[in-house]
């Protein structure tokens, strides 16, 4: 399973779902976004969400509610 770096904790996380044209913009993308952003739970508040990094990596719009790197570090 590759890793990524977790941008929130500056460590590194296993995360599943490697494909080539994650963040590139098209299609697959717009649709992924969508997708995951309406995915249930608390993934929103939890800076070690696989959802919440997924979405970092696809460069996805921020979601209301979603936490941001400068509210985790504060």
């Amino acid at each position: 399973m590759p890793k990524i770096l977790n941008p929130y904790t500056g460590k590194m996380q296993a995360v599943s779902m490697a494909v080539p044209y994650a963040g590139r913009k098209g299609s697959k993308r717009d649709s992924y976004c969508a997708r995951s952003a309406k995915i249930g739970g608390s993934w929103k508040r939890n800076p070690k969400s696989k959802n919440l990094i997924q979405r970092r990596r696809w460069k996805c719009p921020y979601v209301f509610g979603e936490l941001k790197i400068s509210e985790y570090r504060r």
